[in-house]
């Protein structure tokens, strides 16, 4: 409430006509948000404040869970009035809790959205590793009014032209004025290309009384932000099972292994995981579980994103120097 406070006394002496020289276009406004990031230009403005002050799946197994300071405050004026500021109230965060950190290169954009029945359909971002990721989409009114409380989306779905398995999970937040939809995806082949589209029929209170119809229907094409990629050479024998481990991917929402069995049994995913560690360069250790086995097009992939208790773990805030998979270490680039 203080920073709004103060981007408010700040907006007030901004002369009229200097305000709407910065007043972007909506295809201004598209381009510049692919890059921006709010919490950077929040801070900044804060800065200068300051110093001016002073001086349901398939083929898977799981277990679920500015320049100036004028400037910067004009920013934040103008796209806190647009469709793309969701974006930057971090949905991902408020629905996983704050320890959800995620880098900012690893967030890939997609801001597509869909209007009906006044409520604005927003396929916000992607966050992957390996064949796995995190889709986020979510749902406001354009009035600004809140959803009922224990509103859902009854057919909220993922669909696409490559075999997909899916979970999704939904949230009122912002005192329900947003529901928000997070699909938990693995594919069976890369995801950079692919192709999707996010659906979804009617947004129903819990009693099943009051509803919002729709249909929202958003098409768009998965391009993964930046994660780290490595090639193993690693073969594991565990009695009954043998497999050939051969990438290893790692970003912000865990570490992906990908492999394949050599012991002919090609059809059928490995009972056996292996104990993992994420090595930080100060020396510290974080043991990481399986939260899934997942068929992919070469033989299969495993997921790590888990604590002890089956919490999800977050690694956006952790400088990864090493992987260590069953006491072997992979020193990563």
């Amino acid at each position: 409430m203080q920073v709004k406070r103060r981007i408010v006394d700040i907006m007030a002496n901004i002369d009229n006509q200097e305000l709407e020289n910065l007043l972007l276009t909506e295809e201004e406004e598209r381009e510049l948000t692919q890059q921006i990031s709010m919490e950077r230009i929040k801070n900044r403005a804060m800065d200068l404040i300051q110093e001016e002050e002073t001086m349901m799946f398939k083929n898977r197994k799981a277990k679920k869970y500015k320049a100036s300071i004028v400037i910067a405050a004009a920013m934040i004026m103008i796209l806190s009035t647009t469709a793309f500021a969701s974006q930057y109230m971090d949905s991902l965060k408020q629905f996983f809790g704050q320890s959800a950190s995620i880098a900012e290169d690893e967030r890939s954009p997609i801001q597509g959205t869909d209007t009906a029945s006044g409520v604005t359909m927003n396929v916000e971002e992607g966050v992957y590793v390996g064949n796995s990721g995190y889709l986020v989409v979510s749902f406001m009114k354009e009035d600004g009014t809140p959803f009922p409380v224990g509103a859902s989306i009854p057919g909220l779905e993922l669909k696409t032209e490559h075999d997909v398995s899916y979970m999704v999970g939904q949230q009122l937040l912002d005192d329900n004025k947003k529901l928000v939809g997070v699909f938990e995806i693995d594919a069976m082949d890369d995801l950079d290309g692919l192709k999707a589209r996010i659906t979804a029929d009617r947004i129903a209170s819990a009693d099943n009384t009051q509803a919002v119809e729709g249909p929202w229907d958003v098409q768009f094409t998965i391009a993964p932000g930046k994660q780290r990629e490595q090639s193993l050479n690693m073969a594991i024998d565990k009695g009954e099972e043998a497999l050939s481990l051969s990438t290893i991917s790692v970003s912000s929402i865990g570490v992906a292994i990908e492999g394949k069995r050599t012991d002919g049994e090609l059809d059928k995913l490995p009972e056996y995981t292996p104990e993992v560690k994420v090595i930080a360069a100060d020396g510290s250790e974080l043991m990481l579980h399986v939260s899934s086995t997942s068929t992919t097009k070469s033989g299969f992939q495993w997921l790590y994103n888990l604590d002890s208790k089956n919490n999800l773990v977050f690694l956006g805030d952790v400088d990864i120097k090493s992987i260590s998979i069953d006491g072997n270490v992979t020193e990563l680039k």
